[in-house]
């Protein structure tokens, strides 16, 4: 059974959705859903969906925003793309992110479907391709299972940054690797082993918007030996790597707002996102959104809509700028979703400002 995110602004687009997919008879199931890009991508993070169904156009973190955030931090998601607009730069975004599908609105139910079948078709593959991957380092399938369970004590002890759990979990795989007679198999065994639990860390970090070199700037000091030191090495580089990310825990701290919300200030009227501004100042998105919020009492990606929605209305009702005009000034290309935006953030059109102006 796969896991379904549906994200879309408009709640009767997600009912039309949730309608005509053929959920049970494809063994998939809708594990939840999302009215904006922020949500969507709280969503992901706290449900784990392997599919994700999303609209493009929507407040906040629009889908674009939300194709690079997903593609960058969950590659293995399965997206399909939903669109009122039969528009090349939606479409483009979409194969960038190797989106399984690009659907006009109104979706029809068999063109769900097929897209629906084909994500399921590349989650088993990938899933079988895992499986063969590992199966063959161990003699049996209860082997097999002990590592997959010291792999998630592992993953575990990342998300905790509990460097004694993770030590724990390697001294258990030591014991497992070391239970038979040493030979060329069992450490080339090993070899692979660390390989993978090595790209399991990568995948973390990347979920936060970090890389290992970031974390150290010597990167190559973490890279592994070979052979049979390829565990103690993959064990040395957990627990660099845990004791980095608390130093930077510590020091994200201390991050001052103040300095943000001035750089977004300067910059509102550019393609900034909240992933760009957390890749500039080397914090998660997820940190800095906690701290922005906390700091300014809105999301990060609202008070950048905020700013932008006063700037327009100040060029159109004060300085008799043109509203297709305005809109690009402050960032938005597509003058419909400029539309789209300003009244759901004033309760009356760019057209209407005007006229009571």
């Amino acid at each position: 059974m796969f896991n379904v995110l549906i994200i879309d602004d408009e709640p009767w687009s997600r009912e039309v959705v949730k309608a005509l997919g053929p959920w049970d008879r494809l063994e998939l199931r809708v594990v939840g859903e999302a009215e904006d890009g922020n949500e969507g991508l709280r969503k992901i993070e706290e449900l784990q969906p392997d599919i994700v169904v999303t609209d493009m156009r929507m407040p906040g973190t629009d889908g674009v925003e939300l194709l690079e955030a997903m593609r960058s931090r969950w590659p293995q998601l399965k997206i399909i793309v939903m669109s009122g607009y039969d528009d090349f730069i939606y479409l483009k975004q979409a194969i960038r992110s190797k989106a399984i599908e690009y659907l006009l609105k109104p979706i029809s139910p068999e063109e769900l479907e097929a897209a629906l079948k084909q994500s399921k078709k590349e989650l088993e593959a990938a899933r079988k391709s895992e499986a063969q991957s590992l199966s063959p380092l161990f003699p049996n399938r209860a082997a097999l299972q002990r590592y997959a369970e010291q792999r998630e004590r592992l993953y575990a002890s990342l998300l905790e940054l509990n460097r004694e759990r993770a030590e724990e979990a390697f001294d258990h795989l030591h014991r497992e690797m070391r239970s038979t007679d040493e030979s060329e198999a069992k450490e080339g065994q090993e070899g692979r082993v660390t390989a993978d639990l090595t790209l399991m860390l990568e995948q973390f970090l990347s979920q936060q918007s970090l890389t290992l070199g970031q974390l150290h700037p010597e990167s190559e000091q973490f890279s592994s030996p070979g052979g049979s030191e390829a565990l103690r090495g993959a064990r040395e580089l957990y627990g660099r790597a845990i004791d980095a990310l608390l130093e930077l825990r510590n020091s994200r701290s201390r991050l001052d707002m103040a300095e943000v919300a001035n750089y977004i200030d300067a910059r509102y009227q550019e393609a900034i996102s909240l992933e760009s501004v957390a890749g500039q100042f080397l914090v998660s998105k997820e940190h800095l959104s906690r701290m922005f919020k906390a700091f300014a009492g809105e999301n990060l990606s609202d008070y950048i809509v905020r700013r932008r929605m006063e700037k327009a209305k100040a060029l159109i009702a004060e300085e008799g700028v043109s509203i297709k005009y305005a809109a690009q000034l402050v960032g938005y290309e597509d003058i419909a979703y400029f539309y789209r935006v300003f009244k759901k953030h004033y309760g009356m059109t760019p057209g209407e400002l005007r006229k009571d102006g």
